[in-house]
């Protein structure tokens, strides 16, 4: 008897995107994306050994990713689907949190992947003044952020990517690359392909670890912060 198998819409996108990014991961990716993952790396390694004094190859071995995607994505994401309102930052800050609790580690530089200027200008406000100014909004994010190093793709225009652009698809890439090099936490959703596209490929290229899992360096914002 044979068993027939209905795909939805989502499937079929998330099949076509994974065929892409398996073309991309077998093969190598254009010289100027490789060259501009290994510049990026190189100008915050340089920046963060310099100001803290630490050696150059251990200046991102303490950095988390917050991993937001906005833009054309409200028919994917479950969080809107439910309040009609996108997952605050502070969610995503407290996904953060939870992990450094979990694993007794201090995130100290959080490299932001997102294709929202208003995200970026945020996430650098609550770093740069915390809950020191009028301003109270995300308090759990201004809070938790304060004082920490919050690094981007300082290649991309306005610090975020645009992937229906050709440019701000070739930093999507070098961010993609980036981030699979060097990120120790990602926080970010499942709900995106490249989320899961994330967690899979990490997964992949550090297996050979003792203990580590598809969740054990990507992981879900939470919906709350209870």
């Amino acid at each position: 008897m044979s068993t027939t198998v209905n795909l939805t819409i989502p499937d079929h996108i998330f099949t076509s995107f994974l065929r892409y990014m398996f073309v991309i991961f077998f093969s190598q990716l254009a010289p100027r994306i490789q060259t501009l993952a290994k510049l990026l790396a190189h100008h915050w390694s340089e920046y963060l050994s310099d100001k803290y004094n630490k050696p150059y190859d251990e200046a991102l071995s303490k950095m988390a990713v917050i991993f937001i995607r906005r833009g054309d994505k409200m028919p994917e994401d479950s969080f809107w689907q439910k309040h009609q309102r996108w997952r605050n930052i502070s969610m995503y800050v407290k996904g953060v949190v939870d992990q450094e609790k979990r694993r007794q580690i201090n995130y100290t530089t959080i490299f932001v992947m997102t294709d929202d200027t208003t995200v970026m200008k945020s996430i650098q406000e609550y770093s740069h003044v915390g809950l020191t100014s009028s301003n109270n909004d995300e308090s759990y994010a201004r809070q938790h952020l304060y004082h920490r190093e919050i690094i981007y793709n300082v290649f991309a225009p306005q610090s975020c990517f645009d992937p229906f652009i050709r440019i701000g698809f070739d930093q999507f890439l070098a961010n993609v690359q980036f981030i699979t090099d060097h990120a120790s936490l990602v926080v970010g959703h499942s709900d995106s392909n490249v989320g899961r596209y994330l967690e899979e490929i990490i997964y992949v290229n550090r297996q050979h670890e003792p203990n580590v899992q598809t969740s054990t360096y990507v992981v879900n914002a939470p919906d709350s912060l209870d």
